[in-house]
């Protein structure tokens, strides 16, 4: 498959035709589910649509309205009775019933969140999530070309201690790359000492966490072969 990106309709970023490292890891453990999945930030179904075709029953939620209809219109008709489309943002537009989900894929969509949001988030998720249901987490860090420039304020902001090291109040300030404006102004570059406090204090357990260099990247992005992490917990 020719891999290709598509900038999303609400400038919240590109999306892909092709899953990426974590997503194909929930795609494989949507196989297994009996509960359903959700997919916060569905955009178009990349990872949504295999879910489907695995065997999942998959909440779909994103903030736009258009991406999910698009996202309706791609699933293949005979699995369209196992999608329930959620629309809203998260994790304020969001209410799931307690322990009624097997797993939760959030991929390019928790650098957007505040501190705060990110800890009200990860506690709904840890509540949402079913006993042995799994999250699946996917990141922007600070190491990207794009962002070079602001590495050495965010190692600064670590040794100082500050818990959100990675926030950024306007991307413009610390880069110039040419596709800023597909993203919003605010941005929350993450990291694995980040992550792994969100879910503690939410009581998950991690089971791996990792950076890498993300496959669906283009090498303009490319730094230093961290430029994603990964999260993958349970309850």
């Amino acid at each position: 498959m020719i891999h290709r990106r598509q900038p999303t309709r609400n400038r919240t970023g590109w999306t892909s035709n092709v899953p990426n490292e974590l997503s194909q890891l929930f795609i494989a453990f949507s196989a297994s589910t009996i509960r359903p999945v959700l997919d916060i930030g569905a955009a178009f179904g990349v990872a949504t649509i295999p879910a489907l075709e695995a065997g999942a029953s998959v909440l779909a939620n994103d903030s736009d309205p258009s991406h999910l209809a698009s996202l309706e219109a791609l699933t293949p008709p005979h699995l369209r009775p196992q999608l329930h489309l959620l629309s809203g943002r998260f994790p304020v537009d969001l209410d799931i019933p307690p322990h009624s989900l097997d797993a939760i894929h959030a991929s390019n969509v928790l650098h957007f969140l505040t501190g705060e949001e990110l800890v009200a988030g990860m506690q709904k998720i840890a509540r949402w999530l079913a006993p042995g249901g799994r999250l699946f987490v996917q990141a922007g860090t600070p190491y990207q070309q794009p962002f070079a420039a602001f590495v050495p304020v965010y190692e600064a902001r670590i040794a100082a201690g500050e818990p959100w090291p990675g926030w950024v109040e306007d991307a413009r300030a610390i880069s110039t790359h040419k596709k800023l404006g597909q993203i919003p102004r605010s941005l929350h570059l993450l990291d694995e000492a980040v992550l792994t406090r969100l879910v503690t204090l939410a009581d998950l357990r991690i089971e791996r966490i990792w950076t890498y260099r993300r496959h669906d990247l283009p090498r303009s992005m490319h730094l230093d072969g961290r430029e994603g992490v990964g999260l993958v917990a349970y309850t």
